[in-house]
């Protein structure tokens, strides 16, 4: 028999709100991949019909069709990992580029309510991580922003280094509340909860099973700056 533990609990519960949150998105990925293989079919048909004229053409229009079919395939292969969540070893990870792909992901949703999301800061810090576990964290930490900000915000996200460890920044004019234990979390009458303490507890409780941390600390502009830290990939 398997027991559960709080912290277990937490996590899957915030999987899957993360999941119904990032739903759109994701369907929107999959119907860009299926536009992709009509195209390439629509271009194979129209070069079929003048193929005893130029057979290279027909070969390249198949070839088109058979990369957004793979590229397709590979993409949902990915989405179906990314919502059942197990990653099986860590790897060495680019966190700047999950991090960028995280950001690309949301695009629709900050453009609906005009928010504009700016990156800077280092274009390779290298981690091991399980990259469907971090990418997940991140889809929630954005996916809480995004939807808390008000139309026309900015959400800035700065990479760098500081010791041992890649920093992650997220600053805004949101204002995050205190991160609280999970078995705080749970033990609290009536548990009701909010979709940034959950996934802000989740996030923690994770990265410090890492040998990382998160902070909260006040910003310039008078708001609070989000900062996670978590160790560099061993040299």
């Amino acid at each position: 028999m398997h027991y559960w533990q709080a912290g277990d609990v937490l996590d899957a519960a915030v999987q899957t709100l993360i999941n119904e949150r990032c739903r759109q998105a994701y369907m929107h990925d999959m119907r860009g991949g299926l536009q992709a293989i009509y195209s390439s079919i629509e271009l194979l048909a129209r070069s079929a019909k003048n193929g005893a004229q130029n057979p290279a053409l027909v070969d390249s229009a198949a070839s088109l069709a058979k990369r957004a079919t793979a590229n397709h395939d590979q993409s949902v292969a990915d989405i179906v990992n990314q919502v059942t969540g197990p990653d099986g070893v860590a790897a060495i990870l680019n966190l700047a580029d999950l991090v960028q792909q995280s950001m690309h992901f949301f695009r629709n949703d900050a453009l609906a309510k005009g928010i504009a999301l700016s990156f800077s800061g280092r274009e390779e810090l290298l981690i091991l991580s399980e990259r469907n576990k971090l990418r997940s964290m991140l889809l929630g930490l954005f996916a809480l922003s995004i939807d808390a900000l008000p139309p026309g915000a900015v959400l800035h996200l700065e990479l760098s280094s500081a010791d041992s460890y890649a920093v992650l920044e997220l600053r805004s004019t949101l204002t995050y509340d205190a991160i609280r234990d999970t078995q705080e979390l749970f033990l609290q009458d009536p548990v009701n909860l909010g979709f940034q303490e959950l996934v802000l507890g989740s996030a923690r409780r994770w990265i410090m099973t890492h040998g990382g941390r998160m902070e909260i600390s006040p910003s310039a502009d008078g708001h609070t700056a989000l900062r996670i830290f978590y160790p560099l990939a061993a040299a």
